[in-house]
């Protein structure tokens, strides 16, 4: 009796959460979703309850309607079911296990609906909860809402007090009664149970092998009953969709069941033995295990599907788009619009000069030569001298270097800027950069020169004194005080417009047929940082990389270290990989970014994949932002920062006892003549 005492002290206290089926039981006529939680928590209140009330989520079949008005009342309003590939998730049911993983019995759960009858696989859900001390409430809306919220729990579940834990249940908690330190959950569908071995001995040594020394409890599942495997308990739970609902329901059961201690003394272990990137909601639920503390464990069937599932993780979103086929540009000179950014600090101008007046004369020295197209003019300064020249003009002004920069890194916002430009103005478009002393910003140059390789018209303006910079054959050169009063660009003795105009005949050539690189796929590779992973050969990796993307043209530019060879990382010139060497990790940062664009800008509506666990948040902020918004497909990966899973071992390696993959990279490489030999054999 005092153990019940007890108990409803707790329950009347725990938190309560509200999970509420739309579809079975809509909102009451006259009213709406404000009123209804206003009635939910007087009814809690009027039954004694005084706990928080965590949330109130419902579910339909088509949330666009209500999900405005919800949110208006704090009601989360997400659709009951959705579909990807094979797997078929009720939302309401994984919601209401993962609020039991932060909500630990005793807690009080309220169910809004009117079908709870014991064929449903909501009531086997209920059922198993109450066997773990939950509170479960189920309760109605109807006409009268005040009248009508009352607890139906008296005819389901005993009124909500606690049942004899010996109850046979509908849903997996029998099976579970007694579960282990280590629970194992295989989908025998992806991988099957090998023949000729002792698997659960196999498996429990490799599991110790990484610390798991208590008892291993294996689950598999399958479409039919087989014959049964010493040590495996084999679940029948039908075709594929079936076999995944059941297979995540347990999992989440499981954990219920094996709560992380508080302090982490002991921790359980979780061991999924699936596909993972055909099952993108698993992928979810163990994150937030391993948020809450699991040892959450993977195994793969193969190479490529660890490479999907784990090594570049976010390939478990579809990122397939289709883009629009892009439009052929034959622009002419007279239509092409100029871009002009301008480094004010150390190049401004007199006092005596309107900003307004300036920005005509610098138009008029474009135009003079021909350019007679749209002009934009950024200025970038550091510092804040000479600012109120700004403060009324037509001239957008910004910090060149953001405060929130990594300054290890910094790329600066005038390089950003015309990359990002660039995307929107393809060549032949004019390009003008003004500043002091170009010559003296090598990264500034080189990327001009680059662009102008691509068939922009690079123009450049400095201060007179300043040494006139290394520039391509067809640029035009100002001096600034020239530039600013109209006039005319400084005579080169090598100046030619030839180089520039075969570039771009050659642009308007492909530019006919630039459709072709939709879907084309560019890999940027930091494999200093991202090495393959210790254990796996390295050309069946690589070939499987290639596998997993889009099916269109793949070029690989991998960046390393200098001295470095493709035979350092056991790879060759046959893999068609562009090796490039920088100074360290920063250099290397900074020539990935400037790549990217510059390959962006030949491949338009195309996918990029970026690998590298170095890339600062503002780096990559910038890229995706500029890519993303311009149609192409962006995806970032790092193989470090897999937040679902601690350790990941491929099938014949866990089958046989071994370790798992090792990501940091690989130890003791055989030269690339070697691994060619054994590549020659096995194909």
């Amino acid at each position: 009796m005092t153990n019940r005492i007890v108990y409803c002290l707790l329950l009347a206290v725990a938190n309560i959460g509200v999970f509420w089926n739309m579809d079975d039981n809509p909102i009451p006529d006259g009213l709406d979703p404000t009123t209804v939680k206003e009635f939910i928590n007087g009814a809690f209140e009027d039954m004694g309850y005084l706990g928080r009330l965590i949330q109130v989520r419902a579910y339909c079949e088509n949330r666009s309607e209500l999900v405005s008005y919800c949110d208006a009342a704090g009601i989360l309003l997400q659709n009951r079911v959705s579909k990807v590939g094979y797997a078929e998730v009720d939302h309401m049911l994984v919601d209401i296990l993962t609020w039991g993983l932060y909500n630990q019995a005793p807690s009080n759960l309220m169910i809004i609906t009117k079908n709870v009858s014991e064929e449903t696989e909501l009531f086997g859900v209920l059922e198993d909860l109450k066997l773990l001390n939950y509170n479960i409430l189920v309760s109605s809306l109807g006409k009268d809402a005040t009248v009508d919220l009352v607890c139906l729990s008296t005819h389901l579940f005993g009124g909500g007090k606690p049942v004899d834990q010996s109850i046979s249940s509908h849903g997996v908690s029998n099976k579970l009664a007694h579960v282990a330190n280590t629970g194992v959950f295989w989908n025998l569908d992806d991988c099957e149970i090998p023949d000729d071995i002792d698997i659960y001995q196999n498996v429990k040594s490799a599991l110790a092998n990484q610390g798991c020394h208590g008892q291993v409890t294996i689950w598999a599942y399958c479409e039919e009953d087989k014959e049964p495997v010493p040590g495996i308990t084999l679940v029948s739970a039908g075709d594929e969709t079936a076999r995944f609902k059941k297979m995540l329901r347990d999992i989440l059961f499981w954990a219920l069941q094996n709560p992380v201690p508080c302090p982490m003394t002991t921790v359980p272990s979780l061991m999924v033995i699936s596909n993972m990137s055909r099952n993108i909601k698993f992928a979810y639920v163990l994150q937030l295990l391993a948020s809450r503390g699991y040892n959450v464990l993977l195994t793969v069937p193969d190479e490529k599907e660890y490479i999907c599932s784990v090594w570049l993780y976010p390939f478990l979103i579809p990122s397939l788009e289709n883009f629009p086929i892009c439009k052929k540009s034959d622009k002419s000179l007279h239509d092409i619009k100029t871009g002009i950014f301008w480094n004010i600090t150390g190049c401004t101008f007199p006092n005596d000069i309107h900003l307004d007046e300036l920005n005509e004369n610098i138009k008029s020295a474009i135009k003079n030569q021909g350019h007679n197209g749209e002009v934009s003019i950024k200025a970038y300064w550091e510092g804040s001298s000479g600012l109120y020249h700004w403060l009324h003009g037509t001239i957008t002004l910004q910090e060149r270097v953001s405060k929130d920069e990594d300054p290890s890194v910094t790329l600066g916002n005038m390089f950003v800027d015309i990359l990002s430009w660039a995307l929107d103005h393809p060549a032949p478009s004019n390009l003008m950069v003004i500043s002091k002393a170009i010559s003296q910003e090598t990264e500034l140059s080189s990327l001009l020169q680059d662009l102008e390789s691509k068939g922009y018209n690079i123009l450049v303006a400095h201060a007179e004194e300043a040494a006139s910079p290394v520039l391509p054959p067809a640029c035009l050169e100002w001096h600034f005080n020239t530039l600013i009063a109209g006039g005319n660009p400084i005579t080169r003795t090598n100046y030619s417009r030839d180089v520039l105009s075969i570039v771009q005949n050659d642009l308007s050539f492909l530019r006919k047929d630039c459709h072709d690189t939709k879907g084309n796929t560019g890999i940027f590779w930091s494999i200093e940082d991202c090495p393959i992973p210790s254990g796996l050969d390295p050309l069946t990796f690589f070939f499987d990389v290639k596998k997993v993307l889009w099916r269109r043209n793949v070029s690989v530019m991998a960046y390393c270290d200098q001295n470095r060879s493709l035979d350092d990382f056991s790879l060759n010139d046959n893999l068609h990989i562009t090796l490039v060497h920088t100074a360290d990790k920063y250099a290397r940062i900074k020539k990935m970014y400037k790549d990217i664009f510059l390959w962006a800008l030949e491949n338009p509506e195309s996918n990029v994949l970026v690998i590298t666990k170095s890339m600062p948040f503002h780096i990559t902020y910038v890229i995706d932002d500029a890519l993303s918004s311009r149609n192409y497909n962006l995806v970032l990966a790092d193989p470090h920062a897999v937040g679902y899973v601690n350790s990941v071992w491929i099938s014949t390696s866990l089958f046989g006892g071994g370790n798992p993959i090792d990501p940091s990279g690989r130890k003791n490489l055989p030269s690339s003549q070697e691994v060619m030999a054994k590549w020659k054999i096995t194909s």
